[in-house]
Formats: C-alpha cells, sequence, structure tokens
C-alpha cells in the first residue's frame, strides 16, 4: 500500500523538489557557506540546503577538487559554493522527501552491473530506477541503488539515519560507452 501512495505522489514531490533546487541554486548556494561553522556546517536553519552526508568541505578533502582549494578562506568559500551547486538542496530530498529505507522491505527486480550499462530496479515502501547506459543517466524514485552492493544491501546507514533521498535525475551528457 505504501508503494502506491508514495509512486502517486512521487511526481509531486519530484516537481517540489525541483522548485527548491533551482530556489538553492539561484537564492542561497552563493551565500550560504559564508555562514558555515568550523566544521563547515551551515547553521541549522540552512541544514536542508546542505548534504545529508557530508560538510561543505567534502569537495576538496574528499578528493572531488584538489587540496589546495582548501589553503585559503577564499578558496575554501569558493569549494564550499562549489560543493552546494553539486549537491543542491539535497537535505530536503533527504529529510523531507526521503522515506525510511528497511533492506528487508525492499527487493531487487532487476541488476545488471557491466562496464557500458548499469540498470537497478527495486521495490520497497517506494521504489529506484537506476539507469546508466549508452543513452545517459536516468534516476526515478528513491536512491535505494545507494545501499546496494551488487550482492545485497549496506549495513551501515548511508546518511546519519536509514533514510534513502528522494531523486529525479535525467542526464544525457552522463553515458557509459566501451572503451
Amino acid at each position: 500500500m505504501q508503494l502506491i501512495i508514495y509512486t502517486l505522489f512521487y511526481p509531486m514531490m519530484a516537481l517540489l523538489s525541483l522548485i527548491i533546487t533551482v530556489f538553492a541554486l539561484l537564492a542561497v548556494n552563493w551565500w550560504a557557506p559564508l555562514l558555515a561553522d568550523d566544521q563547515a556546517n551551515l547553521p541549522r536553519w540552512l541544514k536542508w540546503f546542505q548534504p545529508f552526508d557530508s560538510s561543505l568541505d567534502e569537495g576538496w578533502k574528499g578528493g572531488y577538487l584538489d587540496p589546495s582549494w582548501g589553503a585559503t578562506p577564499f578558496k575554501r568559500y569558493l569549494a564550499r559554493v562549489y560543493w552546494l551547486y553539486r549537491n543542491p538542496a539535497y537535505g530536503f530530498d533527504y529529510w523531507l522527501f526521503g522515506l525510511p529505507f528497511e533492506a528487508a522491505e525492499w527487493r531487487v527486480i532487476r541488476y545488471i552491473e557491466t562496464p557500458t550499462l548499469v540498470l537497478f530496479i527495486a521495490i520497497g515502501n517506494g521504489f529506484n530506477v537506476y539507469y546508466h547506459g549508452r543513452l545517459g543517466m536516468l534516476k526515478l524514485g528513491w536512491k535505494a541503488w545507494n545501499y546496494w552492493q551488487g550482492y545485497g544491501w549496506r549495513e551501515t546507514p548511508w546518511g546519519p539515519v536509514w533514510r534513502v533521498p528522494l531523486c529525479f535525475t535525467l542526464s544525457p551528457f552522463k553515458r557509459r560507452t566501451s572503451a
């Protein structure tokens, strides 16, 4: 029953997520890093604009950017802005639109992983379709894919609690092709 309810509400939730994301991109992400604390976290009233699984310094500390981006306050600010633009309003998708995740409730319908194709389809209290192949990338539903290890579900939560964030990604530019 939950699957049906969440599936029916998914288009509205995805649209609201898109609206919040556009708002974050235009009106929040460029100034919010100025309010980050010493651990590179936003104040509580801005928490939903921050990625739920990392601080604002993950860009240069986690290897996404060169570590030199953390060398000066100005470069660190730019790296934090970059990180928010890479993950705009991600906290909303996790806390507001996300679903509790219990591995026992989720069933993998289809899983293929080759050098040129990843296809993952699962259902639980929500649904997840993840495609990454020659046509690009598509993510629909809730990101159960991030709990999947290819042979079973993770044993630790991805993020602070057992939740799956809402996702809607369509990119023809991020393709998987043979070498």
